[in-house]
């Protein structure tokens, strides 16, 4: 059986997942008057650039050469490798969308709807489509139905995980990657805001310096994936710090379009 507990975190988690980035809107809508459509180009870039630019990469990289397989087995290159991957490839995608397809929107607050569109997907695909999933699952696990799914040997060994995960003491861990949605769309944000004042300072170091930021906010998640870091509490205590210096460098960065054209 699932616990009621688990149950319980899958909601939450899902409606922080999907219910922030409305609740943002709403309040970033009213209070700074940000961009639909430049939200929605922000979510389109995540899209391509994050799911499937990026994936394509590392589908050719990690899976057709053989050279880079080898050294992505060692957990250090594989940490330099995946940070350097992910921030490439989103923020080369955010600089790109801004300087060609926000010509006339460049104000802090289209950074500010750009990430929350970027931020707000990124949640939304990563997380919040997984719940409503993981919770239909539970159900059927209650319900004495889910077992019907196995029809053969490798749906069985493909679903059996999850069965295993819902059934476990797995309910404070789905808690924590609802919670973990909040610190990454900050970081989201405030990286957004940072590459449009690239462009708009016309400061490529700060388009450099969102690549290099990124790529250290996902060192400790990648060392995490090889089991050097083994204890997600530790993951989540580092993306939290990153967050609240994304969350003071987005109040603070405001002041600085005001005096850029």
């Amino acid at each position: 059986m699932v616990s009621s507990f688990t149950i319980t975190s899958i909601i939450i988690s899902l409606l922080i997942t999907i219910g922030t980035p409305i609740a943002l809107f709403i309040i970033f809508r009213k209070r700074f008057q940000i961009s639909i459509p430049v939200l929605l180009i922000g979510a389109a870039t995540f899209f391509i650039f994050a799911q499937m630019l990026e994936g394509i990469a590392h589908n050719f990289i990690l899976f057709n050469n053989g050279t880079m397989r080898g050294w992505a087995e060692n957990p250090w290159l594989y940490m330099l490798y995946a940070g350097l991957m992910a921030g490439i490839f989103e923020e080369t995608g955010r600089f790109v969308v801004m300087k060609y397809a926000l010509k006339t929107s460049r104000q802090w607050k289209d950074g500010l709807s750009f990430g929350l569109g970027h931020g707000g997907a990124e949640a939304i695909v990563l997380v919040g489509l997984n719940s409503i999933i993981m919770l239909v699952f539970a159900f059927m696990i209650n319900s004495g139905s889910f077992d019907a799914l196995f029809t053969d040997n490798q749906m069985k060994d493909a679903l059996t995980p999850i069965k295993e995960q819902l059934t476990g003491d797995s309910g404070g861990l789905i808690l924590l990657g609802g919670i973990e949605r909040l610190a990454a769309m900050s970081i989201q944000l405030g990286l957004s805001i940072l590459v449009m004042y690239a462009i708009v300072s016309k400061q490529m170091k700060y388009f450099i310096f969102a690549i290099l930021i990124h790529a250290v906010i996902d060192f400790p998640v990648a060392l995490y994936q090889v089991k050097v870091i083994e204890n997600i509490y530790v993951l989540e205590a580092l993306i939290v710090v990153f967050a609240v210096g994304a969350i003071v460098w987005i109040a603070k960065s405001r002041k600085l379009f005001v005096h850029e054209k």
